[in-house]
């Protein structure tokens, strides 16, 4: 995915990383209203990890880190894995994500920054 490319090369060569923290943001934003007509369980549980790790990243601390920020780009770049190349079955489904409605993680990434 280009987009995930791009930001990858900047994580290597770009010392703002609260600007690369904002523009994650909106991609995960973007991938949201991008796939809220698909949105399954596959979808939603790379999502919120997205959600969840860059939130980690955010608050942890450490404003240089950048490797929670690459494992954000994998979860990004895994909602996108066409159904006929996912193992859905890798793993039981967790009633918690589930539980997670798209409203919800939508709210969630605009209070990181992220617009749709």
């Amino acid at each position: 995915m280009k987009e995930i490319d791009e930001l990858v090369e900047r994580l290597d060569s770009d010392s703002n990383v609260d600007g690369i923290r904002l523009d994650i943001a909106d991609l995960i934003a973007k991938s949201l209203a991008q796939k809220r007509e698909a949105f399954g369980y596959w979808e939603k549980a790379h999502l919120a990890h997205a959600i969840a790790v860059l939130a980690h990243n955010v608050h942890a601390g450490h404003r240089d880190s950048t490797s929670w920020l690459r494992l954000c780009l994998v979860s990004i770049e895994s909602a996108y894995i066409p159904a006929d190349k996912r193992s859905e079955d890798y793993t039981a489904r967790n009633k918690q994500i589930d539980a997670l409605t798209f409203d919800q993680l939508v709210d969630d990434i605009r209070k990181l920054g992220g617009h749709d």
